[in-house]
């Protein structure tokens, strides 16, 4: 494999073999009828923080299951660590880390049991496990919970818990799916700011996520939507693909001003939050809008792209708009799925 980026590579591939923590290709899933992954190609790279955005239903946690040897696939292979996920399904399991979207703690345990006994499931000797779950306890602030049974903790507090559970063997590489679902902004940011840490001294992170502020942080985001990565790269450079600025109207009809900005030239986009407009001066813009869209503007507000503006312009409908149907486009750009 070449140590150079093809800018056409939908997988987002740059460096050799020793640097690949995760490689997916053509990955297919069906379940009967259901088409759930349609041709996966992706590279992970080892240290990256890499972040899978999409709403529900969009084929995150499929993939994320096939990746961590949860799931086999219909079609297609994928490596994890130079390991066939597959084949080697133990050799996977033995150097990652976890955390569901459910809670898979021991309730009964205390915290400090509950990391003690991860540590033997990972072999590790009494000793070294005792040591560890001490280890992790101070770093990510449980000391003070240590003996409280997980039953009686806080969400945010079992999340911490689970985040330990999945470093006590110092995995190389840290699957997250969904992992802070329903704790409070507080509670996520302390989470995430942990799973930082930890790339930054080295570790792989995969994480799965509908919400912006979750994959922001990340190295790069894939966005998938309906069993395809519609487009892969650094959040910024995911951003600038929209080009110029966003103009976002709240009116009393949507579709209609959209349909009115459409018979000017304008290519809007209707969301949950109003219709979208991407043009390259919004403020110039806004003033003739305003005064000749033929219905009642709510609300009017120009912002930078964020990456809710970019996957609205994808697939023509919101993040959270998880069951609506696709539209229909052909592969746009770098890190477009074919």
């Amino acid at each position: 494999m070449s140590g150079s980026a093809d800018p056409r590579d939908p997988r987002g591939d740059s460096g050799g073999p020793g640097e690949i923590a995760i490689e997916a290709r053509s990955l297919h899933k069906r379940y009967g009828a259901v088409h759930a992954l349609r041709g996966i190609d992706l590279v992970v790279r080892r240290g990256e923080m890499f972040a899978l955005l999409g709403p529900n239903g969009a084929g995150k946690t499929t993939l994320f299951s096939i990746l961590a040897t949860l799931l086999r696939p219909s079609e297609g292979e994928a490596r994890v660590l130079g390991h066939d996920t597959v084949r080697e399904r133990a050799r996977v399991r033995e150097r990652i880390g976890i955390v569901f979207q459910e809670p898979a703690l021991e309730g009964k345990l205390s915290v400090r049991d509950n990391l003690y006994l991860m540590g033997l499931f990972y072999r590790l000797s009494s000793r070294a496990a005792k040591a560890r779950s001490e280890e992790l306890l101070h770093t990510l602030g449980l000391e003070e919970v240590a003996e409280r049974e997980a039953q009686k903790l806080s969400g945010g507090q079992k999340r911490r818990v689970e985040l330990a559970r999945a470093l006590v063997a110092s995995p190389d590489l840290l699957f997250l799916d969904e992992a802070t679902l329903g704790l409070d902004v507080d509670a996520r940011r302390q989470f995430w700011g942990e799973a930082r840490r930890y790339s930054q001294r080295g570790g792989t992170v995969f994480l799965t996520t509908h919400y912006m502020d979750e994959a922001e942080p990340a190295d790069r985001i894939a966005l998938i939507d309906h069993g395809r990565i519609l487009a892969l790269d650094t959040p910024q450079a995911l951003k600038n693909r929209i080009g110029g600025g966003v103009l976002l109207l709240a009116t009393a009809d949507d579709a209609r001003a959209a349909a009115w900005l459409r018979e000017r030239g304008f290519e809007p986009e209707v969301g949950a939050r109003g219709v979208l407009l991407v043009v390259p001066e919004p403020a110039a813009v806004l003033p003739e809008v305003l005064a000749q869209l033929p219905v009642r503007t709510h609300r009017a507000e120009i912002h930078e792209p964020s990456l809710e503006d970019v996957f609205l312009k994808l697939t023509g409908r919101a993040l959270e708009d998880g069951q609506a149907a696709p539209r229909a486009r052909g592969p746009s750009g770098p890190g477009a799925a074919q």
